[in-house]
């Protein structure tokens, strides 16, 4: 059969090479045979383990009840007056609640039920099919995690379906209890391979133990890859979170403690041409009532089955070794003599696994395909910032292109099929809500938020904005979703700008200077863009060389001079930024004003803070983001423009430190805090 040619092209650039990536269709063969025939052949994984032994869920159970580490903590817990019985019964009962099976029987319905759905509403599920022949050479010669990207409920079983299609070991999956608690689905998933951990459990020594050797058992004994989502939970903005550590640490433990003598860890980037949650996220991120659907009732609804959702690609990208990278950075001799049941990480090891965390993500985002739609976001929404809902389609092409230009040459994989012109205009049949060419030759940006029922509404929520606000935020907020899918590319030459514009009232900077601004605001955006530690000077001389080689800037005897105010990247760039340099300066003014003894209604203030500059004629509604404002709240705090104090019995306040915001301010370019007296609310 005729494999349908990759519509992405090869890059060349300095920082990488990748040669000719080729793309194969998975849908192109259910196209065209019966998936109830493909669903139940005669399946067999190649690709196992060759030192794992498989083990029933029973043998599971006995393994981690039995192991040194929950006897150890059972018996800990006892000394501290805890009923043995009920500990026991606990145990049970948690892996009973935790537990997974793999029944082939239940992979086939969703094997059967995925491609017809996948047909109805994608074009094309495209897969790079090198990744996945690396991948079943490493998984025959040590135990392998999976980290897939998290950008909607469809990535839950999408890693499965690539398993079961080419014939590679079944993933075991983490998945939170939400799935679990999902009528006929929770059980479904769970014989898929899914096992169901709790959102928090850290203060609990019983469940953290209980959980660490359910993980660590089938990493080390059974061999099966284990999957789990790096972020943690789904991405609202579009953006890679900050990477949570503790599943990562519990597989890395085996290597660190000798168990095993290696583990490999494979990036998987899912990039989606649409997403199905696009509207929903705009809503949770302005923290206003949702429209009448849930997510659940949004992926059960039959409407979802008429629409276009464009293609989805999927990078299977080559492993990481867990010794090769925690190896140089971290001294196992320290815990070899202490047993391993009785040596959690070290802070050191902790680090060291973070660093792994921030490092996966890199080579997620690096693997990542970038749709054409997401370029024309950076136009359209540049556009609304404006307060204008229309731009000539020659524009939007023209200006596209040119993007597409720079993104090749830093390193992006963008998806094209044909002339740019021709994506643009399939991008736009695809986004007919969001954006749609008219007979007038302009392409009009949509209207996309309506008014719900009243009587639909939360009783505990109101709507916080006024419809002036709400009605351009929403849209805004969809755009900057897909906006933030490229930003990787671009936020390294963005922060120089901010910075080299930041200093250039008094005179072109020094190349030092001009370092030390940029990493400070590298810092202070460290929760909202990943960031390798340890690689400053690597992504500032990486962001410098884009001005330099698009004629924005140029070094003369050590100084960096703008080229005729930067030209058009440079202006591209700050805009690229100016929703997020708006929220922070908005929050560091807002933690000026008082003392916060409620997060929540700091949250709000800032919101409220930041329509107050959008009322004055600032475009920049997605800057209502409440990802943004946490993530802004929480750098504030860490670099000392605010810090927590408790006074006579009192919770704990934040009280902003006008100094340190100063500082933050004056790096955004803006205006220093006026003096005000300070008040507690």
């Amino acid at each position: 059969m005729e494999v349908p040619a990759s519509p992405v092209a090869s890059v060349n650039s300095a920082s990488h090479t990748r040669s000719e990536i080729h793309y194969v269709d998975l849908l192109a063969e259910r196209r065209q045979t019966s998936d109830l025939r493909w669903a139940v052949r005669n399946w067999k994984s190649r690709g196992n383990y060759k030192y794992g032994t498989p083990m029933s869920r029973k043998e599971i159970f006995d393994r981690v009840m039995h192991s040194d580490r929950v006897v150890y903590t059972v018996n800990q817990l006892v000394k501290e007056g805890c009923d043995e019985k009920k500990l026991v019964t606990e145990v049970d009962e948690i892996l009973e609640q935790m537990g997974h099976t793999q029944e082939l029987s239940i992979i086939r319905q969703f094997a059967f039920v995925l491609p017809k759905v996948m047909k109805r509403i994608y074009g094309k599920v495209w897969i790079n099919e090198d990744g996945i022949e690396k991948l079943r050479t490493t998984l025959t010669e040590t135990p392998v995690i999976l980290l897939p990207t998290h950008r909607s409920y469809a990535d839950f079983l999408l890693v499965s379906y690539i398993a079961y299609h080419f014939n590679l070991p079944l993933p075991v999956i983490a998945a939170g209890m939400d799935f679990m608690s999902m009528a006929v689905i929770g059980e479904k998933l769970r014989g898929s391979g899914a096992f169901y951990i709790r959102r928090s459990f850290m203060d609990n020594p019983l469940y953290w133990a209980v959980f660490q050797e359910y993980v660590q058992t089938i990493v080390e004994r059974t061999g099966t890859p284990l999957e789990f989502f790096l972020e943690g939970t789904r991405s609202r903005s579009g953006k890679s979170l900050p990477p949570k550590i503790g599943l990562l640490g519990c597989v890395s433990e085996s290597w660190l403690r000798g168990r095993l003598p290696d583990v490999a860890i494979v990036p998987i980037s899912i990039s989606y041409e649409r997403t199905l949650e696009e509207k929903l996220y705009a809503y949770e991120l302005l923290g206003i009532p949702k429209p009448p659907e849930s997510t659940s009732g949004l992926l059960k609804a039959a409407r979802i089955l008429k629409e276009n959702y464009g293609d989805i690609f999927i990078h299977v990208g080559d492993a990481v070794s867990v010794r090769g990278f925690l190896g140089p950075r971290v001294d196992r001799h320290l815990s070899a003599a202490i047993p391993s049941h009785l040596a959690p990480l070290t802070k050191g090891e902790l680090c060291a696994c973070e660093s792994l965390g921030y490092h996966m993500l890199r080579r997620i985002q690096q693997g990542a395909v970038t749709s054409i739609w997401s370029v024309m976001c950076i136009r359209l929404l540049q556009t609304l910032s404006t307060g204008q809902w229309s731009l000539p389609y020659d524009t939007l092409v023209q200006d596209t292109s040119w993007l597409v230009r720079i993104l090749t040459k830093i390193g992006a994989v963008i998806a094209t099929e044909g002339e740019v012109e021709e994506s643009v205009e399939r991008s736009l049949s695809i986004h007919h809500d969001v954006a749609r060419k008219g007979e007038d030759g302009r392409v009009h940006i949509q209207k996309l938020h309506f008014q719900p029922p009243a009587a639909k509404q939360p009783t505990s929520k109101k709507i916080l904005f006024g419809e002036d606000t709400v009605r351009p935020a929403v849209t805004s907020l969809v755009l900057q979703y897909y906006v933030n899918q490229a930003i990787h590319h671009l936020v390294r030459p963005a922060l120089v700008a901010v910075a080299l514009t930041s200093l250039h009232t008094t005179g072109p900077p020094t190349v030092e200077t001009l370092k030390s601004r940029f990493e400070f605001l590298r810092v202070l955006f460290g929760y909202d863009f990943i960031f390798e530690t340890n690689a400053e000077g690597r992504d500032f001389m990486e962001g410098l060389s884009v001005l330099t080689w698009a004629g924005a800037a140029s070094l003369v005897q050590d100084h960096v001079h703008l080229i005729q105010g930067g030209g058009h990247l440079f202006t591209t760039l700050l805009h690229l930024l100016a929703p997020f340099t708006l929220t922070y300066a908005a929050t560091a003014r807002t933690l000026a004003l008082q003392e916060w003894a409620d997060n929540g209604k700091l949250v709000v203030a800032v919101q409220r803070n930041v329509e107050s500059y959008l009322n004055q004629g600032v475009g920049q509604y997605s800057a209502l983001s409440l990802d943004s404002i946490r993530h802004a709240i929480r750098a504030l705090v860490k670099i000392g423009g605010a810090t927590r104090t408790a006074s006579n019995g009192e919770s704990a306040e934040l009280r902003g430190e006008r100094q340190h915001l100063n500082t933050v301010l004056e790096a955004l370019n803006e205006p220093p805090l006026s003096p005000v007296l300070r008040h507690k609310l």
